[in-house]
């Protein structure tokens, strides 16, 4: 469904958002409608043009309303919004500096998500891909936070480590849920680009 409307034709130039934009959108509507275009645009780090395009084509989908407050979510925007929300933590502002490749990192958890882990290079390229300057992702395993780096190697973040204590306070994951963590050269582009990672761990 996202995938979908980010790919809705529109008059004009090639639109300036893509799935991640979308997605960020209807969970922003979610967590704080109703909400104007220009505060969105704030939050998603586009132009109002775009977010114009974005709302335009949630409400052809009947996704969104909007209202004199803002724009708020569907019945049918709400089944989505919760569906997302069931796997995707918010994005959390980490101090990953061990990991860290870049002045910013955030962190996102998908819940249930590590049968979708190879070697975390999906999710490092599309972090990349939108602008990030590394990436790496975390399966939550026993008790222990595991970076799998082949079929016989794997690099733990342990327990007694800092960062392990900020991401479990943060996250409480479960076995089977994966931590990215994504580092870029500004806290915005570091939280969109855990963003693209977490979705390529959707199934």
């Amino acid at each position: 469904m996202i995938l979908s409307v980010s790919k809705m034709p529109s008059p004009g130039p090639t639109p300036a958002f893509t799935a991640v934009h979308v997605c960020r959108a209807i969970l922003y509507i979610g967590d704080q409608g109703p909400i104007g275009r220009i505060e969105l645009s704030r939050k998603l780090g586009v132009g109002e043009g775009a977010v114009r395009t974005i709302i335009r084509h949630l409400t052809k989908t009947k996704l969104v309303d909007t209202a004199k407050g803002g724009c708020v979510l569907t019945q049918r925007g709400t089944v989505l919004y919760k569906s997302l929300r069931l796997k995707l933590s918010e994005v959390r502002r980490v101090n990953a500096r061990q990991l860290a490749l870049d002045k910013a990192s955030a962190a996102v958890m998908v819940r249930g998500s590590g049968k979708f882990v190879n070697r975390g290079i999906e999710q490092r390229d599309a972090a990349i891909r939108v602008g990030a300057t590394g990436a790496c992702t975390l399966v939550y395993k026993n008790g222990k936070l595991v970076m799998p780096m082949g079929e016989r190697e794997s690099w733990i973040l342990q327990p007694h480590e800092l960062l392990f204590g900020e991401l479990r306070k943060a996250f409480f994951p479960n076995n089977d849920d994966v931590i990215t963590i994504v580092s870029a050269p500004n806290q915005e582009l570091a939280e969109h680009s855990a963003m693209a990672a977490a979705l390529t761990l959707f199934g």
